[in-house]
């Protein structure tokens, strides 16, 4: 596959931690964070209860942290879709699927699927080496109508290899890979079509089109 070349940029600058903002604003600074907070009701510090003895309560802190690493992820890794609209052939052989690599954490979202049938089917992400190793990390029972159906994986993953599938023989609709290798990128490489055991990378697409995918649940189109 080809990948979409990338500059290194040097690690962003958001390490920032609870003992951060203690070490920075100091008693004086948590004096006067306090007073602004009971100033301000609607601003998210104004959930910092006052000092008791020197404790200060960094709930609203974390709040705000929380907020500025989501928003460091959105910049690192934009959500997006990937996958264009369903078409090609009804697929029922079992395994196949859409095997990629992830450098980073990743949520998997909605996602469009084309059934053959009415039914329930499995969807399933599992840890994969491109050979025999497969471990499944989650699985999702899902009914569909016949024809198109907006689903929703809700599958959160951690850096690594992975092959995104569906048990059995279910009839889904697979499609050509070509032109979609550009949507490798910001550590995210697409590798093709792959089975457990049987198939080498392959230039088709399995399944799930328009697959929303972001750094986190939140981040998503």
């Amino acid at each position: 596959m080809v990948e979409q070349s990338t500059i290194d940029e040097a690690e962003p600058s958001n390490n920032w931690t609870r003992r951060t903002f203690v070490a920075a604003l100091g008693a004086t600074g948590f004096a006067a964070v306090a007073g602004n907070a009971q100033a301000n009701d609607n601003d998210a510090i104004a959930e910092i209860e006052e000092a008791d003895n020197g404790n200060v309560d960094l709930r609203a802190f974390d709040e705000v942290l929380g907020r500025l690493e989501d928003a460091a992820d959105a910049l690192e890794f934009p959500a997006r879709r990937i996958g264009a609209s369903p078409r090609g052939e009804q697929h029922g052989a079992a395994q196949w699927g859409i095997h990629f690599e992830t450098e980073r954490a990743v949520h998997l979202g909605e996602t469009t699927v084309d059934a053959g049938e009415s039914g329930t089917f499995t969807a399933v992400v599992g840890e994969y080496d491109g050979d025999e190793g497969f471990s499944t990390v989650h699985e999702r029972d899902v009914s569909v109508d016949s024809g198109i159906n907006t689903i929703d994986l809700d599958m959160a993953l951690e850096p690594g290899e992975y092959l995104l599938t569906r048990e059995g023989d279910f009839p889904l609709r697979r499609g050509g890979w070509a032109g979609w290798e550009s949507q490798s990128r910001d550590g995210l490489e697409l590798r093709g079509g792959s089975k457990p055991g049987d198939y080498s990378d392959n230039r088709f697409w399995y399944y799930y089109f328009d697959l929303h995918i972001a750094a986190h649940e939140g981040a998503h189109l």
